[in-house]
């Protein structure tokens, strides 16, 4: 990955007595190789406690992934514990306390 070093005080416009010492930040240029780096899905729980889901990018590392449940009614009322059971580049599997029926939203990040 390729990365440019830039200076963040001097973005700001201020004119002090003595100059700031610098902060350096990192600007990379991908994070995937597929060029997006979040996407969000839903999967959709059927009296089950356990489904996976496969990422439509491909990762160069294992990426960040938060989950959300929303029962059939719409709201966010489904009494169940949602966990990441396993997590690769290609895949997630997300497994609940119990068996439900309703979505599960998924947003994968890469960082």
């Amino acid at each position: 990955m390729a990365y440019k070093t830039i200076d963040r005080n001097l973005y700001r416009k201020v004119y002090p007595y003595k100059r700031a010492a610098p902060r350096y930040a990192y600007l990379y240029d991908t994070i995937v190789s597929g060029g997006a780096s979040v996407e969000a899905a839903k999967v959709t729980f059927t009296d089950a406690d356990s489904a996976s889901y496969s990422f439509t990018s491909s990762y160069l590392s294992v990426p960040s992934v938060v989950i959300a449940t929303v029962d059939s009614a719409g709201n966010g009322g489904t009494n169940v514990s949602i966990t990441v059971s396993s997590i690769s580049t290609t895949a997630v599997t997300i497994s609940s306390s119990a068996k439900f029926t309703g979505q599960v939203h998924i947003h994968i990040v890469a960082v």
